[in-house]
């Protein structure tokens, strides 16, 4: 056989060789995919939840070691899109725990020195004082946060960049500035939680958007804090296993007594006449033409007594308000 005839029957070899050793292979790997998948889809789940292990042990020991709010908001921030749901829900809470820790350090601090006189000067209570200047309710009870780098104070404007980092903001109560947890804020973190931690989120941010009640005074209408009483008791209705269960309770119990005989400040009749205002008359009627609620029940019948009284809130309508009060947290706390 000449040369050339060796070198072609060569690589015909190789390639039938090769052809082989292809098919081979391919079956094998068809036989094992199965199995080869499997293993893969194991080995990164074990990845995954000791990653997630490691971020919240952690946040567990940043938690622990008595760190400020803004050190957890920044770690949060950096992990919690890396974490479950469970894991995410469990940041927020103990977030939460946190800043509720701080609330009392943090106000100690804002009435140290000359702290309180510094920031009052940068509000826009100090401003409508002295000039007469409308300004709108939420812009009176809020300090504005772009006013941090007008805080001459170093220690101060530190004190009060550390509280905002740390979703706080600071209401203006009597004439002083305190912290609360902006819950508003916390709202950037819905899509990494449970709903019901989010519908929780929720209800609170009413609050620290709009305080209920201020100085003895109703601060918000009473559609809107009907409109809150609903909201309370549908969460409390639809989340009866819920941790927060009794702190919801709570607010809607102060929510209720507040709707049902006003405040020291902001009673629900009108002085001179003792008769029910029409305004809040009419919430009541509007609360009483809802859905069968607890509320709305119990609103019907306050509004009876109220009419067989010709409308007169005096000492017969509001002994009636602790019966009807206590008939309501009995009625949700039968539901759990």
């Amino acid at each position: 056989m000449n040369k050339k005839n060796i070198t072609y029957m060569l690589i015909i070899t190789i390639l039938l060789f090769s052809l082989l050793v292809g098919c081979k292979v391919n079956n094998d790997l068809d036989g094992n995919n199965g199995e080869s998948m499997d293993n893969t889809r194991t080995e990164t789940e074990t990845i995954v939840e000791n990653d997630e292990e490691k971020i919240m042990g952690d946040f567990k020991n940043i938690v622990e070691s008595d760190n400020e709010p803004f050190t957890l908001v920044k770690y949060v921030d950096e992990n919690i899109d890396k974490v479950s749901t469970e894991y995410a829900v469990e940041m927020i809470r103990n977030l939460e725990e946190v800043q509720e820790k701080y609330i009392e350090r943090y106000t100690e601090q804002l009435f140290m020195e000359e702290n309180q006189m510094e920031l009052l000067s940068l509000s826009e209570v100090n401003r409508s004082a002295i000039d007469g200047t409308e300004v709108n309710i939420e812009d009176l009870l809020f300090f504005d946060n772009s006013k941090v780098e007008e805080i001459k104070n170093g220690n101060l404007k530190e004190l009060v960049d550390r509280i905002i980092q740390g979703k706080f903001k600071l209401i203006n109560m009597e004439g002083a500035f305190y912290p609360i947890i902006d819950y508003e804020a916390l709202k950037i973190y819905n899509d990494y939680i449970a709903e019901d931690m989010k519908e929780y989120i929720d209800l609170k941010s009413m609050e620290s958007n709009m305080p209920t009640i201020l100085d003895a005074a109703i601060m918000i209408s009473y559609d809107e804090l009907a409109e809150r009483l609903i909201k309370t008791e549908n969460y409390i209705s639809k989340y009866p296993d819920n941790m927060r269960y009794e702190e919801i309770l709570r607010i809607y119990g102060l929510y209720l007594k507040f709707y049902l005989e006003g405040s020291s400040n902001t009673p629900i009749y009108d002085y001179e006449t003792k008769e029910i205002k029409v305004e809040i008359f009419s919430s009541y009627n509007k609360v009483k033409d809802m859905d069968e609620t607890v509320t709305s029940k119990v609103i019907s019948k306050y509004i009876d007594i109220i009419e067989e009284n010709q409308k007169i809130i005096d000492e017969n309508v509001l002994s009636k308000v602790t019966e009807l009060y206590n008939e309501a947290i009995a009625t949700l706390e039968e539901q759990q």
